[in-house]
């Protein structure tokens, strides 16, 4: 299962109305990339709260532990995406703070390209999708990594 059925629309707006008023994308600020993480984590504890009231599958909304190896044999997949995952993984200390890792993320293009070509190897294209991606479980996958990277910079 990838598709949420039954997925409430006012998450689907919330999400949506938050990207559209937030995405500076080649204008990033100081405070951006925390904002981004901030929101995410926020909005999925709200949305994973509805999903096991309704008795679904948790395992279907497990975080990845790396970014999948069907999308990384995606052509669109390149070597400045393998290197900014790598870096996220091997070196979280790098990142001075959680806004320079979101906007890294950003800025790097890994959040919406995992978001893109993960649409199409796993024909989902609601994850594709900034309007419709939270009803996908695979937006959860995504975002509980990119949660779990946060949580380890803040680790130091």
């Amino acid at each position: 299962m990838t598709r949420i059925s039954n997925f409430p629309e006012h998450f689907i707006r919330e999400h949506e109305t938050w990207h559209h008023e937030h995405m500076n994308m080649g204008n990033l600020r100081a405070g951006d990339g925390i904002e981004f993480l901030s929101f995410h984590r926020e909005f999925m504890e709200r949305c994973l709260e509805w999903y096991n009231s309704q008795g679904l599958n948790l395992d279907w909304v497990e975080p990845w532990r790396a970014v999948p190896n069907q999308i990384k044999r995606h052509p669109g997949w390149t070597r400045e995406l393998e290197e900014a995952e790598n870096r996220i993984r091997s070196n979280p200390s790098s990142f001075r703070s959680g806004d320079e890792l979101g906007r890294f993320l950003q800025e790097t293009s890994l959040h919406d390209a995992v978001h893109v070509l993960g649409s199409e190897v796993f024909d989902e294209p609601d994850f594709g999708r900034i309007s419709l991606s939270p009803r996908s479980t695979l937006f959860y996958n995504w975002h509980r990594l990119i949660d779990n990277w946060w949580r380890s910079v803040e680790r130091g």
